[in-house]
C-alpha cells in the first residue's frame, strides 16, 4: 500500500493559529490551518524540503499558551503550503494538544448535532436514531 493511499490516523480540525517553525536558529512565521494530534497543514514559506525536520511553536487561541512541538518531519508541500508530522514533543505538550483538539471537537459536535437532531424529529418527538 502507497503512502499516499493509506488514511490519516486522527481527525483534524480547522485552524487559523499563529505558529512559528524553526530550523538552523531561524524562526519563521507561518499560520497553522488544520492540525490534529501527530500534525499540522502550515500556511507559509514552503521551499522546505521533504524529511526536513524543524521544531514548531503553535500559539492557541483565547489566551490559551502555546505548544511546543520539539521536532516536526516535513512530509509534502506545495507553492504556499506544508504539511509536517509531529515526531518529538514533551509530554505536557501532547496532553495539551490532546485536551485542546478535543475540546474543539467537542465545541463544533455541539453545534452540529443539536441542528442535526432537529431536523431528525419524528412523530412524537422522537429523535431518530440516525441522528446520532
Amino acid at each position: 500500500m502507497s503512502l499516499s493511499s493509506t488514511r490519516r490516523m486522527y481527525r483534524r480540525i480547522t485552524t487559523n493559529y499563529l505558529g512559528w517553525y524553526g530550523l538552523h536558529h531561524t524562526i519563521r512565521p507561518v499560520i497553522m490551518r488544520d492540525l490534529s494530534l501527530n500534525g499540522f497543514r502550515v500556511e507559509g514559506q514552503a521551499d522546505l524540503p521533504s524529511d526536513l525536520i524543524v521544531s514548531m511553536r503553535v500559539q492557541l487561541p483565547n489566551g490559551g499558551g502555546s505548544i511546543e512541538i520539539d521536532q516536526a518531519v516535513v512530509r509534502w508541500k506545495t507553492e504556499r503550503e506544508f504539511g509536517v508530522q509531529i515526531i518529538a514533543l514533551s509530554n505536557e505538550s501532547d496532553l495539551r494538544l490532546a485536551r485542546h483538539v478535543e475540546h474543539q471537537l467537542q465545541h463544533t459536535m455541539a453545534h452540529v448535532l443539536p441542528v442535526h437532531a432537529h431536523e431528525q424529529v419524528g412523530a412524537g418527538g422522537i429523535v431518530h436514531p440516525s441522528a446520532f
